[in-house]
């Protein structure tokens, strides 16, 4: 004990805590509830005061940074780089999730450690092209350590391990055959054992009781090989670091699509490894909004519909027989009745996807990775990473050349963890080099625009995220060509759009069918037109002689990786404002930092106020309300929008949760189907809140009870997401170690 209260005198020195206050939360952490350890105690019951009091934040820091060290075998020198701009919960992320262990368990790196392996042995690709890796190596992990930019988590977790995979998500092809289906679990399992996702079409599956002729005996159909696949998935648990990440799709034309509709509507447990979704054809869409049939067909009975796009469909009318036809609207009603009573299934529109297919010629893109942003040929594998949007806004402006310079060094990563990545099989490694997919994406963006003085649901926020977006997408293209020059263009660029002089979001939606201009402040217009200008045609030209990657852009979830970076999640709005942030150590009381700045800045930050936050009264944030506006409270249509805007310059897709209040009607479902459809995104997930089965609502507690007691995990096969708890008249809500808002389910 005598060594314990050392580490706590030295952690309240640093942080400027006094002698007496020590003693009070050493008294009251010895009254803890029992199931924890002293230190533990004293770190939760110091989270639990820095609600109101950042000096104990930064107390609760240094303790588990001292722990960590020592369990590394180290000694802690002071607070520096990563750690002293982290936040105590994004140090626990690291402790418990990318740190590197022994055989023993105990961990024998820091956080700041951690990141220097990541930047060091991704530099080392520069060597194979005669770059200098120290040099780059300094580079990527000042980007890191100064959480500007993070790679997805498989590059955290597995870089200079013993197999590196670092990709975060894979599409694995099914065909109609045992062999093909048992080999695709195969490969799912040794993707997953890496803590990546894998997403698969199984839309080639003949359908449920047909006949097979090897045997005499009925196919079980797509469904069940969907139900295997989970129980892999189970099984593997993604080497004890993260729950299995599925994506399921069949597409709109098969046999069995209905039962698949139903799968998690019919049984809210099934398929828990899985975010399922349809493969959405413009045909079914046409079809459904104005009163049309759809055909149904056996894939084993029509060619046609095998790999198909709506001018397939159309053929399949004349050459195939259906096994049944329906009313589209009827079918399309099951969907929204479905997504609007557990989140599952959402929408994959398919001829979207594959009009900015960036190499056609090597096939038609079917399946997406398991949150939906990176849709992917047969075997490809893509590398993520996200760049920090807030860290690039000060005193209400954007620094243009930071971020241009920082989305540059980005690519560069990115394309060299394809030379530095192991591959779990030879198919994966030969499509990934292939094509270099990677995308860059972003996080912060709620924070960017609160700094910013701009509402998320507005048509400044729009026009602002356009010009962001747009400004990203040029200079990631132009660092790929670049690239290109000095290390060649990926191998088949010369069959691609790129040689044609096509940039991959072209066709594009226009923004006056997303936003109006007319309706934009001029402190937005300034905003934007402080932006260097940019040559699209020169970079166009520039991409037509060769291209290092064929895709530079993506719009991920970002989950844990915005935790590190202590911003909101990827484009998502401020998902709520007080919660309840459950650990390994208990629960506390927990509030957007920019939250916390605005009331303290202005004398008003306490417990009262925060619970009155909590209840919905925002009248201590004065004008500054409408920038605090959550994700329920925000009109699913803006929500629609910006995913829409984004999309308008993002090669890969954008993952986006259209979060809805319970009260949410299945016409509200319906409307952002069609809407997302409409101005051209790749896909659509809504959740509806409380509309799952574990969202349980835990009644009739005071929240000194709530925070003291040891949290229940409420997990669904290792899943946690937010669920509420109902204190007196107050309901406020509790969340996960590693949730950061958006999508429940794309933590992976």
């Amino acid at each position: 004990m005598v060594e314990e209260l050392d580490l706590v005198l030295r952690a309240a020195e640093v942080c400027g805590v006094e002698r007496s206050e020590v003693e009070d939360l050493v008294a009251e952490a010895r009254r803890e509830v029992s199931g924890v350890g002293f230190l533990d105690a004293c770190e939760h019951v110091a989270m639990l005061w820095s609600v109101v009091d950042g000096r104990w934040g930064c107390f609760a820091k240094v303790l588990l940074l001292e722990r960590i060290y020592a369990e590394a075998g180290r000694e802690f020198r002071g607070l520096r780089d990563f750690e002293a701009r982290a936040s105590y919960q994004a140090l626990r992320l690291m402790y418990a999730r990318y740190l590197l262990r022994g055989r023993d368990g105990r961990v024998v790196e820091a956080p700041n450690d951690a990141l220097r392996r990541v930047a060091e042995f991704v530099a080392i690709a520069e060597a194979r092209y005669g770059g200098e890796p120290r040099v780059w190596a300094s580079r990527f992990y000042e980007l890191m350590s100064r959480a500007r930019f993070f790679p997805n988590s498989p590059t955290i977790m597995n870089a200079a391990t013993r197999r590196p995979q670092l990709a975060a998500c894979f599409v694995i092809p099914m065909e109609d055959d045992m062999a093909s289906i048992m080999d695709a679990a195969r490969v799912t399992a040794l993707v997953l054992k890496t803590g990546a996702g894998v997403g698969i079409d199984f839309s080639r599956l003949r359908p449920r009781g047909d006949y097979i002729a090897g045997t005499g005996g009925r196919s079980s159909g797509p469904l069940s090989f969907a139900k295997l696949i989970d129980a892999v998935a189970d099984v593997v648990k993604e080497g004890g670091k993260r729950r299995g990440a599925l994506m399921g799709i069949v597409h709109d034309w098969h046999q069995d699509v209905e039962s698949f509709i139903e799968a998690k509507c019919r049984d809210p447990r099934a398929l828990q490894n899985y975010n399922i979704s349809i493969g959405i054809h413009d045909r079914f869409m046409e079809a459904a909004l104005s009163g049309g049939e759809w055909r149904l067909y056996n894939p084993r009975l029509c060619e046609a519909v095998r790999d198909p796009l709506s001018e397939d469909l159309d053929r399949a009318r004349e050459s195939c027989t259906p096994s049944r036809v329906v009313s589209a609207a009827e079918l399309f009603e099951k969907i929204v009745e479905c997504a609007w009573r557990c989140g599952d299934p959402g929408a994959v529109f398919i001829d979207t996807i594959n009009r900015h297919n960036p190499t056609p010629s090597l096939g038609r893109i079917h399946a997406t990775n398991p949150c939906g942003e990176t849709p992917l040929l047969d075997w490809e594998a893509c590398n993520l990473g996200s760049i920090n949007l807030a860290a690039y806004v000060r005193r209400g402006r954007i620094a243009w050349d930071e971020l241009a310079r920082d989305v540059e060094c980005c690519i560069r990563f990115l394309d060299n963890v394809i030379d530095m990545s192991w591959y779990p099989d030879p198919r994966i490694e030969e499509a990934v080099l292939r094509t270099r997919k990677v995308g860059l994406g972003v996080m912060g963006l709620a924070d960017a625009l609160i700094e910013l003085g701009i509402p998320y649901d507005s048509h400044d926020a729009l026009y602002v995220a356009d010009a962001v977006a747009e400004f990203i997408a040029f200079h990631a293209r132009k660092a790929s060509n670049e690239l290109a020059r000095e290390r060649g263009p990926y191998p088949e660029f010369h069959h691609s759009i790129h040689a044609r002089g096509r940039f991959n979001w072209e066709p594009q939606t226009p923004a006056s069918s997303i936003y109006d201009i007319d309706r934009v402040s001029e402190r937005a217009r300034s905003i934007v037109a402080d932006r260097p200008s940019l040559d699209w045609e020169q970079l166009r030209r520039e991409m037509m002689k060769g291209t290092r990657n064929a895709t530079v852009t993506t719009i991920a979830p970002t989950g844990s990786i915005s935790i590190l970076a202590g911003v909101s999640s990827s484009i998502e709005p401020l998902f709520s404002l007080v919660y309840i942030r459950e650990t390994a150590i208990g629960r506390f009381v927990e509030v957007p930092p920019k939250l916390a700045t605005l009331l303290r800045a202005s004398g008003r930050l306490s417990r009262e106020t925060l619970l009155a936050i909590a209840r919905g009264d925002k009248s201590a944030l004065g004008s500054a309300a409408s920038l605090f506006r959550t994700a329920h409270e925000i009109d699913p249509e803006w929500h629609v929008r910006m995913q829409a805007v984004f999309q308008r310059w993002v090669d890969n897709a954008v993952s986006k949760t259209v979060n809805m209040s319970f009260t949410a009607t299945k016409d509200d479902v319906k409307r952002v189907l069609v809407l997302a459809w409409k101005l051209g995104c790749k896909g659509v997930t809504v959740f509806r809140d409380r509309s799952r089965p574990e969202q349980v609502l835990v009644a009739g507690k005071e929240l000194e009870d709530v925070l003291r007691s040891i949290p229940e995990r409420v997990e669904e096969r290792g899943r946690m997401i937010h669920r509420w708890f109902r204190i007196g008249k107050l309901e406020i809500m509790t969340v996960g170690e590693s949730y950061s808002g958006g999508c429940p389910y794309c933590d992976y």
